[in-house]
């Protein structure tokens, strides 16, 4: 599309109408369409909120550079005089979402072609709808430029861990023996933040207030070693089967899951604006949150419980005490296990929506990875907090990391509401 030949000064009467009168549906809408795209291309969770935040950056910044309601992130330019705000908010997910997802473009330029449809005034030749998706076309194409080199796809040195008590290792999977593969998604401990200065801006002390070893001395580690070895274990008898059921329907959820129950709970009657701004504050933390979890990952190194409780006559603790065939419910992801990345997305993004449309919501978490069980929440902060716990079922952290890695979520997501997409007026 070539923009500027779509910015002749000629406007229908139409075209003075902005987003305060356009339906508030294309932001969820082309959620969804990032939901279907995300599945189609099994998109693993690390990577799910990098492509979040960049497609609902790009429709923010476009319906704000429009209604100029809130401060820009990265857009200084005004758009062109009528542009329709709707049209705008379409092309920048379409076109974001067609660089992120090649080859998911045919099933987009279908949903582009029924969404354009829907605006009215879109059967005639609309000057205000064809500004507007070429204004979405140039944030998208600005958005994706400013992410190009934000060391995704920068070529990261293997992270192997180490054998010494209490250091990561990987797990033996298939012919490979412990500690022979590298942890996965190592760039997103260096990957450049969306709302923090630095990957180690919200880098916790280190686990139980000690560098490893000394760590592993600390009776609070032994107390949480002990609860996870009893419960987390892949045949516990303490732990229920509900509690078995909800520690898999969170290892089977990412960002892209917590998207679909945002999307149930946004206000009805919302403007455009409003709900990409919230969507863009959503996704931005959820990328950001796991930048803090890798970042700490690897700033600590501390093994899983996996490790830990098979090893534990090598930590030195005495009110530890080894289990060699001990095994979790869940297989511990492939990199270290302070703190848990989980407990601060989930924190973050449930943070969000409890500042923004307040914390007593009946919302809904399913996924389509644990068909048929779903979980009922009145309050966002619930949701959050049964992550901690879930995550402890499932035999891949100590209560520690959880807790932490909540309190740093929520962090995350105050600092991120008050500094940035800020009202530029009070209303």
């Amino acid at each position: 599309m070539n923009v500027l030949s779509l910015l002749a000064p000629t406007l229908l009467a139409a075209a003075l109408l902005n987003s305060t009168s356009a339906r508030a549906d294309a932001v969820t809408e082309w959620n969804e369409y990032l939901e279907e795209a995300v599945f189609a291309t099994a998109q693993p969770v690390p990577a799910q909120g990098r492509s979040a935040a960049i497609v609902h950056l790009a429709i923010f910044e476009a319906v704000n550079g429009i209604t100029r309601d809130y401060h820009s992130y990265c857009i200084d330019q005004r758009a062109p005089h009528g542009a329709r705000a709707e049209a705008a908010a379409i092309q920048a997910a379409y076109t974001t979402l067609c660089a992120l997802y090649p080859t998911q473009q045919p099933a987009l330029d279908a949903h582009l072609a029924d969404s354009l449809a829907q605006i009215p005034g879109a059967c005639g030749r609309s000057a205000s709808i064809a500004r507007g998706r070429a204004w979405g076309e140039h944030v998208a194409h600005h958005v994706l430029a400013l992410r190009s080199d934000d060391g995704w796809t920068s070529p990261q040195p293997s992270f192997m861990g180490g054998f010494e008590p209490g250091q990561w290792r990987s797990i033996a999977t298939g012919a490979n023996a412990d500690g022979t593969l590298p942890a996965v998604f190592p760039q997103n401990a260096v990957l450049t933040p969306f709302t923090m200065s630095e990957p180690s801006q919200f880098r916790p002390g280190p686990p139980y207030g000690a560098e490893i070893p000394d760590a592993l001395l600390s009776p609070a580690y032994a107390r949480d070693f002990d609860e996870v070895k009893s419960i987390g274990r892949i045949d516990s008898p303490q732990r229920t089967a509900e509690q078995t059921d909800i520690a898999l329907l969170w290892q089977a959820m990412g960002v892209i899951d917590e998207n679909r129950a945002a999307r149930s709970v946004v206000r009805k009657h919302a403007r455009l604006v409003d709900n990409a701004r919230l969507f863009a504050l959503l996704n931005m933390v959820a990328c950001d949150a796991l930048i803090i979890g890798w970042d700490s990952k690897f700033a600590y190194q501390l093994w899983r419980p996996h490790h830990a409780i098979r090893l534990a006559d090598t930590d030195g603790n005495p009110a530890t005490a080894a289990d060699p065939t001990w095994s979790g419910l869940i297989l511990a992801p492939r990199f270290p296990e302070y703190v848990s990345n989980h407990s601060t997305l989930t924190a973050a993004m449930m943070r969000v929506l409890s500042r923004e449309l307040g914390d007593r919501h009946a919302f809904t978490l399913s996924s389509p990875l644990k068909p048929g069980f779903v979980q009922e929440f009145d309050r966002f902060s619930d949701a959050a907090a049964q992550a901690v716990e879930a995550r402890i079922w499932g035999g891949i952290h100590f209560r520690t990391a959880c807790q932490v890695g909540n309190q740093l979520g929520v962090e995350l997501a105050d600092a991120a509401i008050e500094c940035l997409l800020t009202p530029r007026r009070r209303r």
